[in-house]
């Protein structure tokens, strides 16, 4: 287990339970502490109360989208949290949102296993300086 990941914390947005949990798992063996929320509104409440590090979110979801989730986040100037996009939308179908530079990483979900995914979100929080290399 990494020792500098063990106090990071990570929330997961993910409307799709079983890929939820499976990320979920992929993260906790890594040892991050790990938050989910199912939909955008428990998103951006979870945000605001657990602080995470990093925010992995889905796009495509019921009632508030990704999209409007990441508006939130990135309302707070003073603390910049790092945020991976995961969606099985393509680049040209994200870039049209005016969001892509708001984002510091964009997975096509079905691209990438659930330890892939942990390793891109390692990547970007070191290049956050969040964890050191």
């Amino acid at each position: 287990m990494n020792q500098p990941i063990k106090n990071l914390k990570v929330l997961l947005v993910e409307d799709d339970k079983d890929i939820l949990d499976l990320y979920a798992i992929a993260f906790q063996r890594e040892g991050f502490m790990v938050y989910t929320a199912s939909d955008g509104q428990q998103a951006i409440e979870k945000f605001h109360t657990k602080e995470p590090d990093i925010l992995l979110l889905d796009i495509m979801m019921p009632n508030v989208d990704g999209y409007a989730v990441l508006k939130e986040v990135r309302k707070d100037h003073k603390k910049y949290v790092p945020v991976v996009m995961m969606t099985n939308l393509d680049m040209e179908n994200f870039s049209k949102q005016e969001s892509i530079d708001q984002v510091d990483a964009y997975l096509i979900k079905s691209n990438f296993t659930p330890s892939e995914i942990v390793q891109k979100a390692i990547e970007v929080l070191k290049l956050n300086k969040k964890i050191k290399n």
